[in-house]
């Protein structure tokens, strides 16, 4: 799901599932099956190694002897938030895999994925050609439940509108700034590129963010988990995509984290 090809059966809710049932002790492969798609429904398909292979490629379990077990502490899986906060702080680590990529390029699109078609399969072309890689429309709906479920944009039917906030404020968070303190919107930056490089195009020569990235700070901004100021006589000015009609319209130089 994150090292290879997106698949719709590994959805987070069924990893979640997984983790809580392997929690409580290690157990088997088959009785693990067992659990997650008991005989008794006679389905005439099994999603179980989908899933499976998802949580083991986010090291949320191991598997030894047959045997599979949790690989984290407990309090990781406590609840879906926590997962997902876990699985954001290492997104990083699967730079190749289709799913960092495909999300890298839906940022690069910009507010240009607001015009047309709103359903993502139809964009598995233009992603396609963006990326150099293989993505068919199965692809693209998959991601768009982990995409989703990890905060980087709110799901509108078949429709991704990028806004990054939920994912960002994990990021802020794991790492580790001091509540109220205000800091320059560039250490900002520098403090949480090495968890968001997937959406932050970083170019220090015109500090530039995307929409997506744009549309979250403003959103955290709101909500009160974030002060956005452009102090005057400051020189580190960083360019939020404009809009005019929010407080923080345009440029930004200080960020402070209030929750």
């Amino acid at each position: 799901m994150f090292k290879e090809k997106m698949v719709t059966t590994a959805i987070p809710e069924r990893v979640f599932t997984l983790c809580k049932i392997v929690e409580k002790k290690p157990i088997s492969i088959s009785a693990l099956k067992e659990k997650m798609e008991p005989d008794y429904l006679n389905q005439t398909s099994s999603y179980y190694s989908d899933y499976r292979t998802a949580a083991n490629e986010l090291k949320l379990i191991s598997i030894s002897d047959n045997m599979v077990m949790l690989a984290v502490e407990p309090s990781v899986i406590m609840s879906t938030a926590s997962m997902r906060k876990y699985i954001n702080g290492m997104l990083e680590e699967f730079q190749k895999g289709q799913f960092y990529q495909v999300t890298q390029a839906y940022y690069q699109l910009g507010n240009s994925v607001l015009t047309g078609e709103k359903n993502v399969s139809t964009l598995s072309s233009k992603i396609k050609q963006m990326i150099n890689q293989e993505v068919d429309a199965p692809a693209m709906r998959a991601w768009r439940f982990w995409v989703s479920f990890l905060g980087l944009g709110y799901l509108q039917d078949m429709f991704i509108i990028p806004n990054a906030d939920v994912f960002l404020a994990d990021v802020i968070s794991i790492a580790g700034f001091e509540k109220n303190r205000t800091y320059s919107f560039g250490d900002f930056i520098n403090r949480i590129l090495p968890y968001s490089k997937m959406i932050v195009d970083y170019n220090p020569s015109n500090k530039i963010l995307n929409y997506g990235v744009s549309n979250g700070l403003r959103s955290l901004h709101d909500a009160g988990v974030i002060k956005l100021e452009h102090i005057l006589d400051q020189e580190d000015i960083w360019n939020l995509y404009p809009f005019k009609a929010h407080v923080i319209s345009g440029t930004v130089t200080n960020i402070t984290v209030i929750k």
